[in-house]
């Protein structure tokens, strides 16, 4: 989906060899980095499960003065983290103040899968990451789409002067 809106896409699954990241630990490009791979979640919970991993990538990214748009899925249920959005709120907010302090916006676009039945609340989690700064969408094909635009506008916006 990301290929038609920004080209090549690198990522550490990568099917094509050439946009294989050649550190999953840090971005290059566009990308999508999914950190429940073997490389991230070995001796450690996975994403769903723990927030920390995500949070400190989120942090990281959003200290890179090229990076303008960040995607975060949420899964809920059970398995996953009983409260995510507890978390990932306040980190989405401290990453959006620390870009926005460097003079740039940032841009963070989350789905949320899950229902008003999972122990989580679907609803629930939606309001906190939306109160966070984080734009919800009802889909992870709408936020891959949503974010897939705003890093194509942005860039279009940067080449023609910045963003004012």
């Amino acid at each position: 989906m990301w290929e038609e809106i920004l080209g090549d896409v690198f990522s550490n699954v990568a099917a094509a060899p050439r946009l294989k990241l050649e550190d999953a630990a840090r971005s290059d490009g566009n990308c999508a980095v999914d950190l429940g791979e073997d490389e991230f979640t070995v001796s450690r919970p996975h994403p769903m499960i723990n927030n920390d991993l995500r949070i400190r990538r989120l942090m990281q990214e959003a200290s890179d003065p090229e990076v303008a748009v960040i995607l975060l899925d949420v899964v809920l249920g059970y398995g996953a983290h009983p409260d995510p959005a507890s978390e990932l709120g306040p980190a989405i907010r401290q990453a959006r103040e620390h870009a926005t302090g460097e003079g740039r916006e940032l841009v963070v676009v989350t789905s949320v899968t899950g229902t008003e039945g999972d122990p989580q609340g679907l609803s629930r989690q939606v309001r906190a990451l939306e109160e966070a700064g984080a734009v919800v969408c009802g889909c992870n094909a709408a936020a891959a789409r949503l974010a897939g635009f705003v890093a194509t506008w942005l860039r279009d916006i940067t080449c023609l002067g910045g963003i004012s």
